[in-house]
């Protein structure tokens, strides 16, 4: 196989060389002129001669006219000075989207040597139609993309706001030409528009003798004019690469523009590659989402280059730029050189997340008695990145356990300093709160992350990360500086929304190694391994969206872009990198999940249609999907009770001299799932503890129960009345507010603030309401408060005496009856009577069956536990916060509970014992499911 720039490089014979210096070589990118010279030093690399220019078609259109594109950053910031002199409320996040694609319009215009007055006439016209007979489609459609960007809702303001951006662009396209050109800026189309008209001057003083335009397809308009007006004057070659059959066949879109060009220039060169008579081998994968293609497409180029293919012939085309990030960590480490031509997401990097975590943490703390105050959720992404770590090992691990064991969720600067013995991290939070002060510290740090990495000699990938993210800042801060209009959320979301769609070039010998491409970059390329990932429709060709405010009607009549052409475009690019190539593998994805069509690109069908009939192609389908296991199938995770488990189990014996027992809530846990009694109760495994933001349900009742318990502790052994609980209320929230203290949910000198301060309020009318309910019962004796002293003891043979315990809220008596309140959170369900009473054996067998029932369960549980130790009659009660209008729900409808029930369930409950003691009976999930949808151990037994 010869290559493209083979072909071009036998173009020129020996003595031609010493020509070739004041020759200039044109590709459409940069990497097609680096296999250009290679090509050339390969074929006369043994001659002495000077190499010509060699340029991709915008440094050639810089060289040409003198002047730079300037940056899209730049140049969207003196468009928005522009916009803001019509309109001084005007603010930068309002215009940053829209402006984007303003921007993208005037270039596109320039590019295609288009008449803004008129298009933009054109559009004024269209809208003062629409705005009198009804909007079009396309308008709406437009005006849809508006909202979108801007997060407008208000239709009235958002449709007046847009047709006054509309009506200015006009005269904004000419005031931003004029003021570009003064300060020597321009957009990429300027600069085309430019070299056009000025290349028709017969005095343009040419910098080359001769120049070759090689491998072009879909021209603009500028650029069809630069190429005329070149071709006639006798000074530059045009050279196409195409295959003859899509070349010839007018029905294949692929040859659209290369008929059109071949015929307007025909001395120009054609390098036809004659594919069909080439032998193939072409595969067709079809697998089930973007990891399974990522990780396929790695395993295909290394089985490729193991079988001897040569890793600079091999490339992987990717026609979704999703894929990279996940192909990059697929690929085997160190196994062979790739190369990255089409860049790497800055979005993607670590450096991106640490400078949006800083920039997050700075904007939301806030000034309290002289210094910043932090919010512990905002500190922890900024900790928890491995860029924090470098002068800190285990900052983010230290940080949080102290955060969990202090219950902090907010921290001064003066505590994150003495906590956090890092001068480097210190300044990170000791800086100015600007923009100044920040960039500044941003700088610093980074500055040092990088130094320390290469005097390391590691993380060479993430220090060319931070040098391209500080150049960017570096030109960001050029502009802000001095300039106080841009607060810190606005600065953020640039750097946010600016920065994210920025592409970070990867150095390194680009003709080296496996070659990671998008389609774009693949002009003038050839391999002969070649392997194409997201092959779908709708990725190949891409989606048909213009994202312009100019309409498709007005495009079409002024000679602008459309998705027919992007179609044509696309169907080039795919069926020029198949015609050289010998081993090609086609990816799909199969599912119709998120953005996939789930169907193979129209260009590998009709690339199919065509093989069909070639004997010496062989083609290929293969298939891969995903094993998804019944639920029959689905391995059963058990624990048999081994001596290590029964050695555990044993801690809640009386002989083990501990003061461990088989509190309700374990007991409950059993009920519901074996497996998870085991795991929580028993081998000891938790979640991993956390502060949490808000006061969450969890510290409410906890909360609430100290509360209840400090107000009535004084009245233990005595008898209370109304007056007296009346007298209890006064005292409520002075309470409140030292329990919240003494559990650490709020920090000395702290103010609640809204949900915060919404929970204690609620809080407090909880316990009003409860003290209220007692007042209307009062009066009564409280008798006990937490109490946790009774106990049952149940023998196991051959194991020993179990304790079962628990600690009961409250024990008051009334009437000569005892009676056990437990006050409960969450909510509670009872075992149904119905109109014809249950027996109460089928009552005691759904306590200790059905979880749903757990409240039920432990309020006989304590009614056992007392039962010895007493001799009155004894009902026990629930008192739910979640729906204190029915007061305290007893059991039993407030009867009294009979010794023979409490006997029964003491009996059922020494049963349960004994099977959790029964070395036969290991721990098993439960059968129903519904069970694991709340349960944290789901991943842990594969329900998860």
């Amino acid at each position: 196989m010869k290559t493209f720039h083979q072909l071009l490089v036998e173009q020129f014979s020996v003595s031609q060389l010493g020509e070739l210096k004041n020759h200039c070589f044109v590709f459409p990118t940069k990497r097609g002129g680096v296999f250009f010279k290679r090509a050339l030093l390969a074929a006369h690399g043994e001659s002495n001669f000077m190499l010509p220019a060699i340029l991709s078609i915008e440094e050639f259109v810089q060289r040409m006219t003198g002047l730079t594109i300037t940056d899209e950053l730049t140049l969207l910031f003196h468009l928005f000075k522009i916009y803001q002199k019509k309109d001084s409320s005007l603010q930068f996040d309002d215009f940053y989207a829209w402006g984007k694609i303003i921007l993208k319009d005037y270039d596109e215009i320039d590019r295609y040597m288009a008449d803004a007055k008129k298009i933009y006439s054109a559009l004024q016209n269209i809208k003062e139609i629409d705005h009198v007979f009804g909007y079009s489609d396309e308008f709406r459609e437009i005006i849809a993309r508006y909202r979108t960007l801007t997060e407008k809702q208000e239709k009235t303001k958002l449709l007046t706001e847009f047709l006054k951006i509309w009506k200015e662009v006009g005269a904004v396209y000419e005031q931003y030409q004029e003021t570009l050109l003064q300060e020597e800026k321009a957009y990429g189309g300027m600069l085309y528009r430019n070299l056009a008209s000025v290349l028709t001057q017969e005095s343009f003083d040419h910098r080359y003798v001769h120049y070759h335009f090689c491998g072009f397809n879909a021209l603009s308009k500028s650029e069809e004019l630069i190429f005329d007006a070149l071709v006639k004057s006798g000074k530059a070659q045009l050279y196409w690469d195409a295959d003859s059959y899509y070349l010839q066949e007018k029905k294949e879109e692929a040859g659209n523009f290369l008929r059109e060009y071949t015929a307007k220039w025909p001395k120009s060169l054609i390098f036809d590659a004659r594919s069909l008579e080439v032998p193939k081998q072409v595969t067709l994968h079809s697998v089930s989402q973007n990891m399974a293609q990522a990780q396929l497409g790695a395993r295909l180029v290394t089985e490729l280059i193991d079988r001897g293919a040569k890793p600079e012939e091999t490339a992987i085309v990717l026609a979704d730029e999703k894929l990279l990030v996940p192909l990059l960590y697929a690929m085997p480490a160190q196994k062979h050189k790739i190369n990255v031509t089409m860049g790497y997401p800055m979005r993607s990097t670590v450096v991106f997340d640490f400078v949006l975590s800083y920039l997050e943490l700075m904007h939301k703390a806030r000034q309290q008695e002289g210094e910043w105050v932090f919010h512990t959720f905002d500190l922890r992404p900024l900790l928890a990145n491995p860029y924090a770590a470098v002068f800190h090992g285990g900052v983010s691990q230290e940080f949080s356990q102290w955060a969990v064991r202090e219950k902090r969720t907010k921290v001064s600067q003066s505590e994150l300093t003495r906590l956090i013995q890092s001068s480097q991290l210190s300044t990170l939070w000791q800086a100015e709160k600007s923009w100044e002060g920040l960039y500044k510290a941003l700088k610093d740090y980074l500055t040092a992350v990088f130094y320390t990495f290469k005097e390391q000699n590691t993380a060479l990938t993430d220090q060319e990360f931070i040098y391209f993210l500080l150049k960017s800042l570096n030109q960001l801060n050029d502009y802000l500086e001095g300039r106080t209009d841009f607060s810190l959320k606005l600065i953020k979301k640039i750097i946010q929304e600016h920065f994210r769609a920025v592409k970070i070039p990867f150095e390194g010998e680009p003709v080296q190694g496996i070659q990671i491409m998008g389609f774009l970059e693949t002009r003038t390329l050839d391999f002969k391994q070649v392997v194409v990932l997201s092959a779908n429709e709708g990725k190949l060709p891409t989606a048909r969206n213009l994202n312009s405010y100019i309409p498709y009607g007005l495009r079409r009549v002024f000679g602008l872009p459309t998705f027919e052409e992007q179609d044509a475009i696309y169907a080039y690019h795919f069926k020029r990198l198949m015609q050289r190539a010998e081993q090609i593998h086609w990816v799909y994805d199969n599912t119709t999940e998120a953005d996939s069509s789930g169907e193979k690109s129209r260009f590998i069908l009709q690339q199919l249609k065509r093989y069909a009939p070639l004997s010496h192609y062989r083609v290929e389908e293969k298939n891969y999907e995903g094993w998804i296991p019944d639920a029959a199938e689905t391995e059963v995770v058990e624990v048999q009770k081994s001596e290590e488990v029964m050695r555990l189990l044993g801690r809640f014996t009386t002989e083990a001299g501990q003061s461990k027992f088989l509190s309700p809530t374990s007991l409950t846990n059993y009920v519901t799932c074996p497996l998870k009694f085991y795991l929580k109760n028993v081998a000891g495994f938790k979640e991993q503890e956390d502060v949490e933001e808000d006061i969450d349900a969890r510290n409410l009742g906890i909360v609430v129960h100290e509360v209840l318990e400090y107000l009535y502790r004084p009245w233990v052994g005595r008898s209370i009345g109304s007056e007296q609980i009346k007298l209890l209320k006064a005292q409520v929230e002075k309470q409140l507010i030292d329990s919240l203290h003494r559990n650490k949910i709020i920090q000395d000198h702290q103010q609640l603030t809204g949900r915060d301060l919404v929970t204690k309020e609620v809080m407090e009318q909880l316990i009003q309401k409860v003290l209220d309910l007692d007042m209307a019962d009062a009066p009564f004796e409280v008798i006990g408060l937490e109490e946790d002293g009774y106990e049952q003891l149940v023998k196991v043979e051959g194991k020993g005496t179990v304790r079962i315990s628990g600690t009961i809220d409250r024990i008051d008596e009334k009437d000569g009856v005892l009676r056990i309140t437990d006050y409960k959170t969450g909510r509670v369900d009872f075992v149904p009577r119905g109109r014809s009473p249950k027996p109460d054996e089928e009552i005691l067998e759904l306590h200790f069956n059905e979880p749903k029932y757990k409240s039920g369960f432990q309020a006989y549980l304590y009614a056992v536990l007392v039962r010895p130790h007493v001799q009155k009659p004894i009902k026990v009660g629930i008192t739910t916060l979640k729906s204190l209008r029915e007061g305290t729900q007893w059991l039993k409808g407030g009867e009294t509970l009979d010794d023979a029930e409490i006997e029964a369930f003491s009996e059922r409950l020494q049963e349960l014992v004994q099977e959790i003691y029964d070395v036969s009976v290991p721990f098993t999930q439960t059968d129903d499911l519904e069970r694991c949808s709340y349960c944290e151990f789901t991943r842990v037994c594969k329900r998860g």
